[in-house]
């Protein structure tokens, strides 16, 4: 597991409900930014800081990140806004049994893989784990179907032998 790995379920098991949610939205937006970048060629000059998750999304599903988890990745901002901009606020079982019955099958199947990878057997249904836990097992899903997607587009653009980093510098 690689430093990032381990950062990202350090950070989602050692938090609070706040630190929780934000961090683990703070993992999927760096990873959203990655898949943003595969068709930039000069991304490093962006300032990512200056733009929003909402448009983050939008990018990269405008880069080919599939309808499902553009959904769950809206979903989880909303989440996080809540969690930003209000005080007292914690995880309600119901939010986030509502986060999971709003998967898409594929989604969905791919947290249950998950699941079964960390050696914890079938996941009996989404009731069965604790809040926080299930929210984990979301988060990591999201960061996951993100990474997939990231590696997908540079399998295309790879195979399609479009070479998007330009040999000179706009500079000269």
């Amino acid at each position: 597991m690689c430093n990032a790995e381990k950062q990202f379920m350090a950070d989602l098991q050692c938090e609070d409900d706040v630190g929780l949610v934000l961090r683990g939205h703070l993992h999927i937006e760096h990873e959203l930014i990655a898949l943003a970048s595969v068709p930039l060629p000069f991304a490093e000059r962006c300032d990512w800081v200056r733009i929003g998750y909402r448009a983050k999304v939008e990018f990269a599903y405008g880069c080919g990140m599939p309808d499902d988890l553009k959904n769950l990745l809206e979903r989880l901002g909303s989440i996080r806004n809540g969690f930003a901009h209000t005080l007292n606020v914690s995880l309600s079982k119901q939010s986030v049994l509502d986060l999971y019955n709003s998967l898409s099958d594929r989604i969905r199947d791919g947290l249950k893989v998950s699941y079964r990878a960390m050696g914890l057997g079938e996941l009996a249904g989404p009731s069965s784990l604790e809040t926080r836990d299930l929210l984990i097992l979301i988060f990591l899903t999201a960061r996951q179907a993100t990474k997939a997607a990231v590696l997908a587009l540079e399998a295309e653009r790879a195979d399609s032998g479009i070479d998007l980093k330009p040999e000179f510098s706009p500079e000269r």
